[in-house]
């Protein structure tokens, strides 16, 4: 008896997810420096899947808080494709 469904085709391209390194400042707040941080990493990368705060630290001035800062580590996708073969030449 044979299946009614046809099996998909199996994709030759494997997915794996990398890390990007980036900071972010603000004057806002820790989340506005985040956000600088993703929205940099964007423009390199493509659509981030998860972020990572490594490290955050301040500027600091005689009236406070003068600048927030965060480094970030912010996880992508990327596909990978298997090297092309070269094909064999045929003898003459």
């Amino acid at each position: 008896m044979r299946a009614t469904r046809r099996r998909a085709a199996k994709s030759t391209a494997s997915v794996v997810v990398r890390l990007h390194e980036t900071t972010g400042t603000a004057k806002a707040g820790w989340d506005a420096a985040l956000k600088a941080a993703v929205k940099s990493a964007r423009s390199e990368v493509g659509e981030p899947i998860a972020v990572e705060i490594t490290r955050q630290w301040a500027d600091l001035s005689a009236r406070g808080i003068a600048g927030y800062h965060v480094s970030v580590k912010v996880a992508y996708r990327q596909a990978i494709a298997p090297p092309k073969r070269e094909r064999k030449k045929a003898a003459s």
